[in-house]
């Protein structure tokens, strides 16, 4: 695997993004979560309504790179989306501690999981 798809999948597990949010919802690093930070309803839901758009904009840019590998532009959007969701993963920490929240995400992540393919590797 290359650096570059190694450093891309280790940012989305960091993030949060995989099939592995899951197994994050268990973990005791959710312990020390102030649960009124994140607690608006109206926020979680206009966040998921941010990542549903995020997730559906990567999987449009996963299935250009599969089939033009060479399409700088379409690398330089990849970026840019992973830019767009590198402050996440705290906000997503809390979140998650809400079920109406954390049922859509997990949704969308396994979603947005099952677009990046070992086809990504070659």
């Amino acid at each position: 695997m290359s650096n570059q798809n190694s450093t891309r999948r280790g940012f989305f597990q960091k993030l949060g993004l995989t099939v592995g949010a899951a197994a994050l919802i268990e973990t005791e690093a959710l312990a020390d979560i102030n649960l009124n930070r994140f607690s608006s309803e109206e926020d979680r839901n206009s966040f998921l309504l941010t990542y549903e758009t995020w997730v559906n904009d990567y999987i449009e840019v996963v299935e250009k790179e599969k089939l033009s590998k060479s399409d700088i532009s379409n690398k330089h959007r990849i970026m840019e989306l992973s830019d767009q969701a590198s402050g996440w993963q705290e906000q997503i920490k809390e979140y998650l501690q809400h079920d109406d929240f954390k049922n859509k995400y997990i949704s969308l992540s396994k979603k947005f999981a099952e677009s990046i393919t070992p086809e990504l590797e070659a």
